[in-house]
């Protein structure tokens, strides 16, 4: 290894043979990579140009909600809408009022850890925090990407464990007190379309008139909605090429979509010319789609304070649907070809755990099997 004095730098090889150029300043040090030794003289001597003109002590001396609001810049062009407002509410919401103080060089793996235990603590799930763990690991590693750090210590820390939720789903009894607690004919309509149809909440709110067919009691998922912020969306693809699908539906379900239908008329006809006819099912009180973020606290939460019911996330009541489908002994293929999975696999990890009473079940039917010889 050759080294140099500190701020002069120095170049080594690492065992993978890549070379590196290396540049201590301010009790820090910044790495850039090469193929050849070479290339890492250029690297060193633009890291000594930089360091010259301040600019590294001065990404030493960035927090990480300073990085952020970079990040978010660099990044708003480079993701869809939808997956920029979930960066943007993680940042501001869960990453920056906990660790958004710490210097960017100075994030320890402890602080990450921190992350994580706070949020737990707060009640959000290993979900949550797994997903907010992730968009922390892609700050750091564009950060190293741009010679600002050089490891991405959130790479270090143990993410925490998924938990297989049971008491997310509904009884026949609780959801039954669900639909009848909902005071408007479109909040009725759209839960029990959710529980019948184990639709996605994009798939449901991007549902238009021309993707139901009343007569033959089936709609069609051909699109999802993605809300982009500022009250503005877009229709997209379904999630994956499974998730095109047909599902068939209750005649029950067909009363209450006619009785949707008739309800929307009026409603249209209140507004006025402030109605815009966009052939949404959902629709708040001027045609437009109902906002993904604020529908639960709008329909969900409500009925559920007013039925009695523990709270559970709009999601849930899919887990609900494909739960009880399993527990009727559905087919595990239609089961999966009405969820618009392509794994029949995925659908039995996803939603083949016991129901309350399954063990009983099992039992009952094992009788007999057994005897003695």
């Amino acid at each position: 290894m050759a080294k140099r004095a500190n701020r002069e730098g120095s170049i080594y090889k690492r065992r993978d043979g890549r070379w590196v150029a290396q540049l201590s300043h301010n009790g820090t040090a910044t790495y850039k990579y090469a193929r050849t030794k070479s290339d890492a003289a250029k690297q060193l001597q633009i890291l000594r140009e930089h360091h010259q003109q301040g600019e590294l002590s001065k990404s030493g001396r960035m927090t990480i909600s300073e990085w952020s609001a970079r990040w978010l810049d660099h990044k708003r062009a480079r993701v869809k809408p939808s997956t920029f407002v979930r960066y943007q509410h993680d940042v501001r919401v869960k990453i920056n009022p906990i660790i958004g103080q710490i210097k960017l060089l100075d994030l320890s793996t402890a602080d990450v850890a921190k992350l994580h235990s706070t949020l737990l603590s707060r009640g959000k799930s290993s979900n949550t925090v797994r997903h907010t763990h992730s968009v922390l690991s892609g700050m750091l590693k564009d950060a190293m990407r741009f010679d600002m750090i050089h490891r991405n210590v959130a790479s270090l820390v143990e993410l925490p464990k998924l938990r297989e939720k049971t008491d997310n789903i509904l009884s026949v009894d609780e959801f039954n007190r669900l639909i009848s607690a909902t005071d408007s004919i479109q909040d009725r309509t759209l839960l029990e379309t959710a529980i019948n149809t184990g639709m996605r909440s994009g798939e449901l709110l991007g549902l238009r008139w021309s993707d139901v067919d009343l007569k033959k009691n089936e709609l069609t998922v051909n699109h999802t909605i993605r809300h982009t912020g500022g009250g503005e969306y877009e229709l997209g693809e379904p999630k994956t090429k499974s998730s095109r699908r047909t599902i068939g539906f209750q005649p029950q379900i067909t009363s209450q979509l006619m009785l949707q239908k008739f309800d929307q008329r009026n409603r249209a006809l209140k507004a006025g010319s402030e109605w815009t006819d966009a052939d949404f099912v959902f629709t708040n009180d001027f045609g437009r789609p109902l906002s993904q973020s604020q529908m639960p606290r709008d329909v969900l939460y409500p009925a559920l304070d007013r039925a009695g019911v523990k709270r559970i996330r709009f999601h849930d009541l899919r887990h609900t649907s494909f739960s009880h489908m399993i527990a009727l002994q559905v087919a595990v293929t239609d089961v999966a070809a009405i969820a618009g999975h392509s794994s029949v696999a995925f659908t039995m990890s996803r939603y083949g755990h016991a129901l309350p009473g399954a063990s009983h079940r099992a039992t009952s039917k094992m009788q007999g099997l057994i005897r003695p010889v």
